[in-house]
């Protein structure tokens, strides 16, 4: 029997996850929910999929929900999912916005996985093998780019956007995912609007346990050409690793390089590649064993650390 697939929003994230699962899941049965016209006019004369624009015609269950809505859709539309009793959901980062009610959700957390890709990009994968997580007594996570030149329109300059939950939510779900970060408490924080209505600029610290966490997010900075993240692990005897989005570098205490590993020295098979091999390995996951994709509950230490950021 073929697998049925329903995918909430047609957009970029959309399209790419339709792509890739359709190479991945031979002769899927595909719904696609958009009540853009254009985007359905679109789809229709390019994408052999069932199209719908009223989510009350939507009929029976679906093996997979991929949502890729805008985020103050994302609750809406998984309650949605889980009451019409579709097997396994997943929703684009990050998850929803700071003031929505998750308690649904969390009553079938299990059917839920959330999409930070990040987490599937080679070298992070090597890292959360290899990485002595034991020895760790300081992390340090940033992001760069210059992203946003000009205000934004629309939900991109409300609450539901900003460098924090759009970009910097990845930063903060890689400490989640590498370390286990989970009670917290933020010991510092500042905020910088330059462009937009809402946060442009964000660095804030924190402690959890026995480690020190140190954040800064910033995507109106010119110096950027492309978008660069930046994560630094630093052991008991003051070495550290040093990662970005191609290499992982091992450093002594006196920031003398004693090894490193780039994607080029790791063995990763993708059947099919579209905007990078982390997008497919992702997905390979949310099918299969489900071994490294975001659950509510680290989705959810996440969001809470954006709530006390940005709310006042």
């Amino acid at each position: 029997m073929n697998k049925s697939i329903i995918i909430y929003g047609f957009g970029r994230m959309g399209l790419t996850h339709y792509s890739i699962l359709n190479q991945l899941i031979g002769n899927a049965d595909i719904t696609l929910v958009d009540m853009d016209k254009k985007i359905n006019f679109f789809a229709k004369k390019n994408i052999s999929a069932n199209l719908i624009s009223d989510v009350s015609k939507i009929q029976g269950k679906h093996d997979y929900a991929i949502i890729c809505t805008p985020p103050m859709f994302h609750i809406s539309s998984v309650e949605e999912c889980l009451k019409r009793g579709d097997k396994t959901i997943f929703v684009e980062k990050p998850f929803g916005g700071v003031r929505d009610d998750y308690s649904k959700v969390i009553s079938q957390k299990d059917k839920v996985k959330i999409g930070y890709v990040l987490r599937f990009i080679p070298v992070i994968q090597w890292l959360k093998l290899n990485l002595p997580i034991d020895r760790v007594t300081k992390f340090e996570g940033s992001y760069f780019s210059n992203t946003i030149e000009k205000k934004p329109k629309g939900w991109r300059n409300g609450e539901y956007s900003g460098v924090c939950n759009e970009m910097g939510s990845h930063i903060i779900d890689l400490a989640v995912y590498t370390l286990g970060l989970k009670n917290f408490q933020i010991t510092d924080k500042k905020i910088e609007s330059i462009v937009s209505d809402v946060d442009d600029i964000v660095s804030f610290n924190l402690t959890s346990e026995d480690k020190e966490y140190k954040f800064h997010f910033d995507w109106v900075n010119k110096k950027y050409r492309k978008p660069i993240f930046s994560l630094k692990y630093y052991l008991e005897d003051n070495s550290y690793y040093k990662v970005d989005q191609q290499k992982v570098e091992y450093f002594d205490g006196n920031n003398q390089l004693i090894n490193s590993v780039s994607t080029v020295d790791i063995a990763f098979s993708t059947p099919y590649y579209l905007r990078g091999v982390e997008f497919t390995n992702q997905m390979q996951d949310f099918i299969k064993k489900q071994e490294a994709i975001a659950s509510v509950d680290e989705a959810l230490v996440t969001r809470e650390i954006i709530k006390n950021i940005l709310e006042p």
